[in-house]
């Protein structure tokens, strides 16, 4: 009995191992990284993008793949977690992208900009408006907390079933310095806090034939991100009732993976706006282990 329950576990752990090899396998046949492999891509302003794979790092005892880019980021606002990772894992359940902080640093610079142009066209609206000798000057903090991988897909995949990708959460305070007002303004109208938050899920939908100006490329993996970020105002009740109800804001990414090659094209677009970004693959080389050769232009 003993011998039998040895040889049960013994197949079980086989089996296990077998399970971890096959997930593993699956995502490099979609998420290739051998070392000096590149990627060349174009985006929808003629823009270049050049992406190697260097040496792997350790961090915090985990091996984590890595890229570099070409040219390096040179703003925030431009950064693109879902083509852009710096350090990256295929493990045996997910193809993860260890970007929380960068995250962060283009959700606040994103916002940034955003708040800093809204505010000036608030201060001239303002302009004309206020009593004589009432001024008042906007001072803002933006504070953002993301988790630490983005979940590019599962792995193996399977086809409609949703995950949760990334989740953000950010806090923009809002200081109001009022001077020369007839009347005492109350504290919790000077000192404004908004919450915002993004959830994102993903889901693979199925696979594709892709063109793209390195080529044609057949049961490329097609995965789809939707993005719903809402707001929450923090005021007086009775204040918040009088401002214009608060509308969820989503926008939507496709991105397409084709087999052996990895990101042939990627697509984003704004639930209220008709601008599209994308980027799409030009010119790649994967290397292989028989040879440092494999040239596809």
């Amino acid at each position: 009995m003993l011998k039998k329950f040895r040889s049960i576990f013994s197949l079980l752990l086989i089996f296990g191992f077998s399970a971890t090899l096959l997930g593993n396998e699956w995502a490099n046949y979609y998420f290739p990284d051998k070392l000096g492999s590149y990627w060349v891509y174009e985006d929808q302003d003629g823009n270049e993008l050049t992406r190697t794979a260097i040496e792997a790092e350790e961090i915090d005892g985990e091996t984590y793949r890595a890229f570099n880019y070409d040219p390096e980021l040179a703003d925030w606002k431009d950064y693109e977690y879902y083509v852009r990772p710096g350090f990256y894992h295929v493990g045996e359940e997910w193809v993860s992208f260890f970007v929380g902080e960068d995250v962060e640093n283009a959700t606040e610079a994103v916002l940034t900009k955003q708040l800093d142009e809204g505010l000036v066209v608030l201060e001239q609206q303002m302009a004309g408006q206020l009593p004589p000798g009432v001024t008042v000057d906007f001072q803002h903090t933006i504070e953002s907390k993301a988790q630490d991988y983005f979940y590019l897909f599962p792995t193996p995949a399977a086809f409609n079933e949703e995950w949760t990708a990334m989740q953000i959460e950010v806090t923009v305070t809002l200081n109001l310095d009022i001077q020369g007002a007839p009347i005492e303004v109350p504290e919790e109208l000077k000192n404004l806090t908004s919450t915002v938050t993004v959830v994102e899920t993903g889901n693979v939908t199925g696979t594709e034939t892709v063109e793209t100006a390195a080529g044609t490329f057949e049961a490329c993996l097609k995965i789809e991100f939707q993005t719903e970020t809402t707001t929450d105002v923090g005021v007086p009740e009775e204040v918040k009732q009088q401002l214009p109800e608060q509308q969820s804001d989503e926008s939507f990414t496709t991105v397409w993976l084709a087999p052996n090659v990895g990101i042939v094209k990627f697509e984003h677009k704004h639930e209220h706006s008709d601008e599209v970004r994308n980027l799409e693959l030009t010119k790649y080389e994967i290397k292989s282990d028989e040879s440092e050769n494999g040239d596809s232009d």
